[in-house]
């Protein structure tokens, strides 16, 4: 039944995505930035909220007044943020669950990615609770029906036994403490939020935390267009704790769980919460595959690197590059650009989905792949067109005498270039330079020499088997040889 959905679901992002590549480009794709426009929507909600919490006073008698104070004496400023706060906050739990459901769709959850999965489902929550904190502040009808309906629903585990609710029983009962108490509350949480969507990151190599800038200026100006166009306002007047709530305009995307209460025995919505929540964490560890591949790592060399890389089972070759500091050429990281196509010269890889147009059969069945989907099922050894993407410039080329071969070890050596008098190399760590072979081939390897020394450039060379340049080093170079080479490229 998961397989089924998963592939049901694979089904309509890629449609969706490939809709959205014709209409706004690959770069731009909001698809492909869920996680960036949820860090983007939460600085919005920050800002705007500790723009509304400078004029809110935290009393019984004065919050509401404060908030309709906020809403219609100062519209141009307050009023207009206070909807930009909802929406920011409606469209941020909206991201994170399509970001979510989308790494759920292509089988990015298992494995070593466990540990962003478990954070995700608790900033879920987390930014659910906080959202449903903030409709208790402005102490209206809405936030009267929520406040009871919550306690009495906390109410029901052990340990509590009414004791919440007697709180809410007379108007008298609710004093300015527990309101202190709700913006304690409401601070504290998005903190919290702010904290573990950072220690979320961390596992993600080169992690993106701020979408391209036209999203963002389309998103604030969407934002305000929904503020102008429809206010967020207070439901009811103030507050009546003498008065039964019996006529709402409720939000059914925040306050979905809330009809429940009332239509179900307690115990039961908090074992549906709970209970789906324990499934979705564990759905890491569930054993969703027929079978289970005995290596947990592959060593994969790209060539014009000194070592190989570490990629664990179900790890793209673009992220075990990143984790492991090499530059690759890269944008989407979705399989919508191209950007990062490789050559598979050895071994073999699951391509896993993406857009056709990015890779069209043809070109996969000249041996490319692309790094950012594709994921090894044996040891492989690949060439990456580290240029592919980025205008064509002028490159210098130079003819290089050797000067030093170290063998450093079996398949290592270092290799030391020297420049005809009077030249000069100028780059920046983590650039490479490209060999020029004899028929216009090109090999790349990264300079290991500080940027500093200009007049010499130092390689690391990781023998290939069969490779048709680094046999030639390991083999028949000698000291006193010239190296035609081009450079520097890529961006340090």
């Amino acid at each position: 039944m998961i397989r089924r959905l998963q592939a049901t679901l694979q089904w309509l992002f890629m449609r969706a995505e490939a809709l959205f590549n014709a209409a706004f480009g690959d770069r731009l794709n909001p698809l492909y930035h869920l996680g960036a426009i949820s860090f983007f929507l939460f600085w919005i909600i920050a800002a705007s909220g500790l723009y509304l919490y400078a004029f809110f006073e935290t009393g019984v008698a004065d919050a509401h007044a404060s908030v309709e104070a906020i809403t219609h004496h100062q519209w141009f400023a307050g009023g207009i943020l206070r909807s930009v706060h909802r929406y920011a906050s409606d469209a941020m739990v909206f991201t994170m669950l399509l970001h979510m459901l989308r790494y759920f769709a292509f089988d990015r959850f298992r494995g070593f990615r466990w540990f962003s999965w478990l954070t995700g489902v608790v900033l879920i929550w987390l930014v659910y609770v906080s959202g449903i904190s903030g409709y208790m502040l402005p102490w209206d009808k809405l936030a009267q029906f929520v406040i009871v309906a919550t306690f009495e629903w906390l109410d029901w585990l052990p340990g509590f036994g009414g004791t919440l609710m007697r709180n809410f029983i007379y108007p008298s009962s609710v004093n300015d403490r527990f309101f202190s108490l709700l913006t304690f509350m409401h601070i504290g949480i998005s903190l919290l939020v702010l904290l573990l969507m950072w220690i979320h990151v961390q596992r993600v190599p080169k992690a993106k935390t701020a979408p391209p800038q036209p999203i963002r200026v389309s998103l604030l100006l969407t934002l305000i267009g929904l503020a102008l166009v429809q206010p967020t306002l207070s439901q009811g007047g103030a507050a009546n704790l003498s008065i039964a709530v019996t006529d709402l305009n409720f939000d059914w995307f925040y306050l979905l769980l809330f009809p429940l209460f009332y239509a179900w025995p307690l115990g039961q919505v908090w074992a549906l919460v709970l209970g789906t929540s324990a499934l979705v964490a564990a759905l890491p560890w569930l054993p969703l595959r027929l079978r289970r591949e005995r290596k947990q790592e592959f060593r994969v060399t790209i060539l014009g690197e000194p070592q190989p890389l570490t990629v664990r089972v179900g790890e793209t070759l673009l992220d075990a590059g990143l984790r492991n500091g090499v530059e690759l050429p890269y944008e989407c990281r979705n399989g919508g650009c191209g950007v990062c196509r490789c050559t598979v010269l050895h071994g073999r890889v699951n391509h896993r989905l993406y857009q056709r147009n990015a890779l069209p059969d043809a070109i996969r069945e000249q041996g490319k792949a692309l790094m950012c989907c594709a994921t090894p099922l044996s040891d492989l050894e690949i060439e990456v067109d580290r240029d592919a993407a980025r205008p064509v410039r002028s490159v210098r080329q130079y003819l290089g005498r050797v000067e030093h071969i170290d063998r450093l070890g079996a398949d290592l050596i270092r290799l030391r270039l020297s420049l005809p008098t009077g030249e000069t190399i100028e780059f920046a760590a983590g650039q490479y330079i490209n060999f020029v072979l004899e028929d216009g081939q090109r090999r790349a390897f990264t300079l290991a020499n500080p940027p500093h020394e200009k007049e010499q450039i130092e390689l690391q060379m990781h023998w290939i088997p069969n490779g048709r340049f680094t046999t030639f080093v390991f083999t028949r170079l000698q000291v006193g040889d010239t190296l035609r080479f081009e450079g520097p490229l890529g961006v340090p």
